[in-house]
């Protein structure tokens, strides 16, 4: 049966317009004139997903959708924005709303056709993965802030997600300021927040499965609380409980750590097969890293489990390479050159470039480092389906071996 999407605008000519390009991709198509008809309606209509236009008489579309959102029956339900409005105060305003997706009028007919199709496949809802899995867990870390390890961890997740068909997940444990949800453009739905209260014995998969978002990758993330206030509920115990239940669901986990040694980053560390401690070629940053290093020592991380990336995170000279390794008696494994403006699309719209731009010089090189970082098992032998990421890794392998 096809889905019914449910447009709710005050203007006759554009639900006529969205209509009919809806029902010509094979939806049905229910309308309403204004916010107080969508509500007394939305019940019976029953939509898959749902087209909210902004300026709108009484109540606007922002307001439709947050008291959409307090709903049981539509607290999921998949929202677009639509709207002449299309300054980023908007968009960030439709998704602080609890909107999925922003469109700004007019709209091209097959652009309207494909989001509505994209949004409804990322939100369908996903069976749980096998449970008898056993994750492959990095975790990204650095005391230092400003040094990107958002960007890293985001970006091995998704290369993963990319490389292989295995289901690959991103924990934010930030859970003040985390940024996993904007870094991949999808709202900030669901998260540890809707985990806090909920008594360790009645958390299970299926619950854990509610609240992971999902990216056009593959990936699922688990994203950080949308209110502070949730994350002061947070404690160790449930962060391990979780983790433990994401590793059996997935072959590939990611952390993106804080920056501290919390009880609950402390948590996450221990569950950690390895551990990536970012670091950029300046002073405090390898005086931060140090410290780190004395604390894994601490904490019995054998020194083989921690990986040195260091990221130049500048343009210009900074601390050699050889200098930072003598200061911190370790050696860096890998080294992240400077890209200039390159990530700055990235951080501002939520693209990452192992997803924007995989063949790009830094979406090239996040996916590698991921598949350099993958299960021994997957890479000793090609896998029965080869994604489009597999493929590009081999191909750059065989390019470099001609050189």
């Amino acid at each position: 049966m096809a889905d019914t999407i449910y447009v709710v605008d005050d203007n006759e000519i554009n639900l006529k317009m969205a209509s009919a390009a809806l029902r010509g991709a094979g939806y049905m198509v229910a309308t309403a004139n204004d916010a107080a008809d969508a509500l007394e309606n939305i019940a019976t209509v029953r939509p898959s997903l749902a087209i909210l236009d902004v300026m709108m008489p009484d109540m606007d579309g922002y307001e439709l959708c947050r008291r959409l959102r307090t709903r049981p029956d539509t607290a999921n339900l998949p929202i677009i924005i639509l709207t002449t409005l299309s300054e980023l105060d908007e968009r960030l305003k439709a998704f602080e709303a609890g909107a999925d997706d922003f469109i700004a009028k007019p709209f091209n007919p097959q652009e309207l056709q494909a989001r509505v199709k994209v949004l409804l496949r990322r939100l369908s809802p996903q069976e749980p993965p096998v449970t008898t899995l056993q994750a492959e867990t990095t975790a990204v870390f650095s005391l230092r802030g400003g040094v990107g390890v958002s960007t890293v961890a985001t970006n091995l997740a998704v290369g993963l997600a990319q490389i292989w068909t295995a289901p690959a997940c991103l924990a934010d444990l930030a859970l003040i300021n985390g940024q996993s949800a904007l870094m991949l453009d999808v709202p900030l739905r669901n998260g540890w927040g809707d985990l806090a209260s909920i008594p360790i014995e009645e958390l299970d998969s299926e619950v854990l499965q509610r609240v992971l978002l999902s990216h056009e990758s593959g990936l699922r993330a688990l994203a950080c609380p949308k209110r502070f206030e949730d994350a002061e509920l947070l404690n160790a115990d449930q962060v391990h409980h979780v983790v433990r239940l994401l590793k059996r669901q997935f072959e590939y986990l990611i952390f993106d750590l804080p920056h501290d040694f919390s009880a609950t980053t402390i948590a996450a560390l221990d569950e950690a097969d390895r551990i990536v401690l970012l670091l950029a070629p300046e002073l405090s940053s390898v005086r931060c890293a140090s410290i780190a290093l004395e604390v894994f020592d601490k904490l019995n991380s054998p020194p083989e489990k921690v990986k040195l990336l260091l990221n130049w995170t500048f343009a210009g000279k900074g601390l050699a390479r050889s200098e930072i390794e003598k200061a911190i008696k370790r050696k860096v494994d890998i080294v992240l050159p400077n890209v200039g403006d390159a990530l700055v699309s990235a951080l501002t719209y939520g693209k990452p470039p192992a997803f924007q731009d995989p063949n790009g010089a830094i979406g090239a090189l996040f996916e590698d480092l991921a598949y350099h970082w993958s299960k021994e098992s997957h890479r000793s032998a090609p896998p029965q389906t080869m994604k489009d990421g597999y493929k590009r890794v081999q191909e750059r392998a065989r390019a470099r071996q001609k050189q």
